[in-house]
């Protein structure tokens, strides 16, 4: 057995990763060999936007491809805190003098920063542990040629050379590209500071947006802030000690998601965990990723829409302890706190003896729920609206799973007024209000005193009641 046969078989069976999605089963054969690499060759040479760099292009992916496959892989199954700090890519053109032309005129026309923008969007973004390659001191491309002295691979040549699963043809392709670049451990003082609550006075970073996320775990519920997002950045969800945003579940992996910002859009992506992820909104799942789904190779980054949250399971139900949600928060509104610091208008004249209007009292009400697990309240103010009823755990009120007849969301508390709440059912079994039911799809006036039965439950289930009482009431 070959030392690259040995390596890989060792990464699979190590710690049960062989069930990843990050980590492919290793196909050794000629066939497949070649045959992903035609795959490669008619996406990439072929592309219309890629032009006479599309071999160039390609080569690089691949060799990218097949170092975070194996070499990534394996480094991160012993140390998941650590991060490869990607330098630069060096190209060597044997045998050809047009390709080495190209290529010299492909680092003239662009820059390095450039070069970064488009690995990192077009090639890294799209591999599992993409989070693990670091893109901040990266140079740019060379001419490995040119710089005989230089040391393809760094220290790591031999073992890339062993752990390469397609050996470099010249026939096939021009170009032969290395990685070169070094493994950095975490700061251990990072992943501490980005788990910390808002302080009262928070410092502002000179570039990048601070943002907030809410976390529901084992540790309950808390705000998580993130200072100086950078655009494009992966950042990685998580129990391990690395990660961006640690949370506490029990079937949470060590790397379970990554997030980004692109575009002004945040998005999420399985990171290999085992149980996948799912993307919620108040009205139900927008979109699942990860093992538990349809088997599929790749998974597609998944848009997070406002008021959307990330549940760390693609189907399992269950407690925040077990399967820990993360939501983010929408940005304050600057312009609600710009404040002018002169009118230009004129200023009008106050009577020594102005009689001001009374403002009016605001409408307060109280929800008293009976559930098999207790007695539970909750105040109702018009700036909470909508509120949201039902068993499913992204409601406002939250019902207990026993009381089968109640949906997953059941009703909308949409207005308040002087003599109660407008009340909107979705619930497949409708409401009772004393005694006159209210179907799915109606509204009507819940009053002031009046009890509410939720759903038609069996006779051998409990009953899930409510009361609306004015605040301050017994």
């Amino acid at each position: 057995m070959s030392l690259k046969s040995w390596v890989l078989d060792r990464v699979h069976r190590m710690n049960g990763l062989v069930a990843r999605v990050d980590l492919p089963a290793h196909d050794p054969s000629p066939e497949s060999t070649h045959e992903s690499t035609q795959a490669h060759d008619s996406v990439l040479t072929n592309a219309e936007h890629l032009g006479v760099y599309g071999p160039l292009i390609a080569a690089i992916r691949d060799e990218l491809e097949h170092f975070v496959a194996s070499h990534v892989r394996l480094h991160l199954a012993i140390a998941d805190r650590d991060r490869f700090l990607l330098t630069s890519i060096g190209v060597r053109c044997p045998g050809a003098a047009e390709a080495r032309q190209l290529l010299q005129q492909f680092m003239h026309e662009f820059k390095p920063e450039q070069v970064k923008r488009y690995l990192a969007r077009e090639v890294i973004g799209g591999l599992p542990n993409a989070a693990a390659i670091d893109l901040s001191q990266f140079a740019g491309l060379f001419d490995a040629d040119a710089r005989d002295d230089a040391d393809e691979g760094g220290e790591y040549h031999e073992l890339l050379a062993a752990l390469r699963s397609t050996p470099m043809s010249t026939a096939l392709r021009p170009y032969q590209v290395s990685v070169l670049g070094r493994w950095t451990e975490l700061d251990f003082a990072r992943p501490a500071a980005a788990h910390a609550y808002a302080s009262a006075t928070p410092t502002t970073p000179l570039a990048g947006q601070r943002c907030e996320f809410d976390i529901e775990d084992g540790d309950g519920r808390r705000r998580v802030v993130l200072q100086a997002v950078v655009p494009g950045r992966r950042y990685v969800v998580g129990k391990g000690e690395g990660c961006d945003i640690r949370v506490n579940g029990t079937y949470t992996s060590r790397r379970h998601a990554e997030i980004w910002l692109d575009k002004d859009a945040w998005w999420v992506t399985d990171a290999g965990s085992t149980n996948g992820i799912r993307v919620e909104s108040p009205a139900g799942v927008l979109d699942r990723s990860g093992p538990a789904t349809a088997a599929a190779t790749l998974e597609q980054p998944i848009r997070l829409m406002e008021g959307a949250r990330i549940v760390l399971s693609a189907r399992a139900e269950g407690p925040a302890s077990e399967y820990p949600c993360v939501a983010m928060r929408p940005p304050a509104n600057a312009a609600a706190r710009l404040t002018p610091i002169a009118s230009t208008a004129a200023s009008p004249k106050t009577p020594l003896t102005a009689i001001l209007p009374a403002r009016p009292a605001e409408n307060v009400f109280k929800i008293t729920a009976f559930l098999v697990a207790g007695v539970r309240t909750l105040e109702l103010r018009p700036g909470s609206l909508p509120v949201t009823v039902g068993r499913s755990r992204n409601q406002t009120l939250v019902i207990d799973r026993r009381h089968e007849g109640v949906s997953g969301h059941h009703l909308d508390i949409v207005e308040l007024d002087e003599s109660g709440a407008q009340v909107a059912v979705h619930g497949d079994n409708g409401v009772l209000i004393e005694g006159v039911p209210h179907a799915t799809g109606t509204r009507f006036r819940w009053k002031v005193g009046e009890t509410m039965v939720l759903g038609a439950s069996p006779h051998d289930h409990p009953t899930c009641t409510l009361t609306l009482t004015r605040q301050g009431q017994d």
